[in-house]
C-alpha cells in the first residue's frame, strides 16, 4: 500500500514532465520567429548555439525580418514535423497573407543548431511534403 502511494504521485510527475518537455521545442521556435519578426538579434542568438551564434548578425536577421513582415502580421506555429530522435522540428508559420516553413535543428543542450525560414506557396497553408525538414537531418 505504501509503495501505491509512492508510485502513484511519481508517475504523475514523471507524465507531467514528459509533456511539459514535449512541448518545449514547439515554444522554443516560436518565441525565436517572434525574436527574428520583431528583428531582435540578442534575443535571436541567445537561443542558439555556440557554433551558429557567430553567424547571427543584424543584417542576416534584418533580412529574415523583412521576409516575414512581407507575408503579413506573425499569427503562430502549427506543428508540421517532430522528429525528437533527430531533434529536428517542423512548423508552418501563419501570417496574416501567407505561410512559411520554419524548421529547426535541436543539438543535446537543447540549443538551436540549425534554424531555416522559406516560403510556402501561395495558398499553401502547409508544407505538401512528408518530411519537409529533411535537408536538416
Amino acid at each position: 500500500m505504501k509503495l501505491r502511494r509512492v508510485a502513484l504521485p511519481l508517475m504523475v510527475i514523471v507524465l507531467v514532465a514528459g509533456c511539459a518537455r514535449g512541448g518545449a521545442p514547439r515554444a522554443l521556435a516560436d518565441t525565436v520567429t517572434k525574436a527574428v519578426y520583431n528583428n531582435d538579434v540578442s534575443q535571436v542568438s541567445e537561443r542558439f548555439n555556440a557554433l551558429i551564434r557567430p553567424q547571427l548578425n543584424r543584417a542576416s536577421v534584418g533580412a529574415l525580418s523583412d521576409k516575414m513582415h512581407a507575408q503579413g502580421d506573425y499569427q503562430g506555429l502549427e506543428p508540421v514535423q517532430s522528429d525528437g530522435s533527430s531533434g529536428v522540428y517542423g512548423y508552418a508559420a501563419k501570417f496574416s497573407h501567407g505561410s512559411m516553413l520554419v524548421c529547426m535543428k535541436l543539438d543535446q543542450d537543447g540549443k538551436i543548431a540549425a534554424y531555416r525560414v522559406e516560403p510556402l506557396g501561395a495558398g499553401q497553408p502547409s508544407p505538401s511534403t512528408e518530411n519537409p525538414c529533411a535537408m536538416l537531418k
